[in-house]
């Protein structure tokens, strides 16, 4: 699969074509290098390298062996070996490269697929966790459990002619999905003791990155985000410099530039369209405002392959 060829959406169709990839009905999918020989350095993900794209649906890698790094909403992240890293619906995620002989499980998944869930609190506060720290490293019995479910997963996944599969599989999800859930939920109670690891600082950066994530195609005033968050331009932007080291307007812009990139490289959109769709004034606005964050104009970097 050519780069030039994945849009800024991944789809789980895009994910499904992937060579060593299995499938149930592109709703979910599982991938992995696992019995792949030592000196194969390919990653299971590996065609969408160095390229930013934003995930319509959550994928969870387990990194069994060597490391794998990624950049999730811009901030880089590097997961070895025994770690676990979330890429949930709707961030923007960059593969970045991979250590040699990596050795690595992914499960991809659509919400619907995944459709639990009685206790929706408890499920909305793990989904913020994990927001924020989608890298861990967890325990091995949880590890262990983890791939013993994942192989059972894939062998149903094979039998294609088996009418009850995806009963089987979903039964399998449950027990996966409910053993996370009940891993993460203690994680994240641990995290919410210890004051050192969780304050109002970071509670503004979560809504803030969260608020920025959901709105930058369409605001890029700090005031705005501030008026969101019912506090000062001023404050936001201490506050933020302070638990990231950059400030907010930075990166408010790295998330529309982000856009721009990936919408330009598409190749589906003209510039003109590129700027109606982050809402700039004009073309002559957002070329100088491309060119001033990339050093380069939108028409000649949508050239650039």
């Amino acid at each position: 699969m050519r780069v030039d060829n994945i849009f800024l959406n991944l789809n789980l169709s895009d994910l499904s074509a992937l060579p060593r990839a299995v499938h149930l009905d592109n709703k979910f999918i599982l991938i992995d290098n696992l019995n792949d020989t030592l000196d194969d350095s390919d990653s299971p993900i590996s065609p969408f390298e160095s390229y930013p794209i934003k995930l319509s649906f959550t994928i969870v890698m387990i990194v069994i062996k060597g490391g794998i790094k990624l950049k999730i909403n811009l901030q880089e992240f590097e997961a070895r070996k025994g770690d676990t890293i979330t890429v949930l619906k709707g961030n923007i995620g960059e593969f970045c490269g991979l250590l040699p002989n990596t050795r690595m499980a992914v499960i991809a998944f659509t919400d619907e697929f995944f459709n639990v869930v009685k206790r929706i609190n408890t499920a909305i506060s793990i989904q913020q966790f994990i927001y924020t720290n989608p890298l861990l490293h967890p325990e091995q019995e949880f590890l262990d459990e983890a791939i013993d479910i994942y192989c059972k997963m894939k062998e149903k996944l094979a039998e294609a002619d088996n009418c009850f599969r995806e009963g089987t599989i979903q039964g399998y999800t449950q027990v996966l999905l409910y053993r996370s859930f009940y891993y993460f939920d203690k994680i994240r109670r641990e995290h919410i003791d210890d004051s050192s690891g969780y304050n109002r600082n970071q509670e503004i950066y979560t809504d803030f990155m969260k608020a920025v994530q959901e709105n930058y195609m369409r605001e890029r005033s700090i005031m705005y985000y501030a008026d969101l968050l019912c506090i000062t331009p001023k404050y936001l932007s201490q506050v933020i410099k302070s638990v990231t080291g950059r400030l907010a307007g930075e990166w408010i812009s790295d998330y529309v530039i982000l856009e721009a990139k990936a919408l330009l490289k598409s190749n589906k959109y003209t510039v003109q369209q590129v700027c109606d769709m982050l809402n700039f004034a004009n073309q002559s606005f957002f070329g100088k405002y491309f060119k001033r964050k990339t050093g380069m104009s939108p028409k000649i970097y949508s050239k650039d392959r």
